[in-house]
């Protein structure tokens, strides 16, 4: 059996939910923590709002917002 596009959106989700986690761990311990998403390039930062996925008829949709407003849509397709 193949793996379904639902279990890597999942295995992408625990992935990103454990990095908010370990982020905002740091941060109670500091006054300045890290940010969830850092740019030095573009000398941006941001934390993540909102997590969420949803299924549909190509695959699953990941949606990111972020606390400067920007949202972002990764999709997950089987190939």
């Amino acid at each position: 059996m193949n793996t379904q596009t639902s279990t890597i959106a999942a295995m992408i989700c625990e992935l990103i939910e454990t990095h908010m986690e370990k982020c905002e761990s740091a941060f109670e311990r500091s006054e300045d923590g890290p940010h969830h998403v850092v740019s030095d390039v573009h000398e941006t930062r941001a934390n993540i709002e909102t997590l969420s996925s949803t299924d549909n008829d190509d695959g699953v949709e990941i949606t990111l917002l972020l606390d400067d407003g920007s949202a972002f849509r990764v999709m997950v397709e089987a190939l």
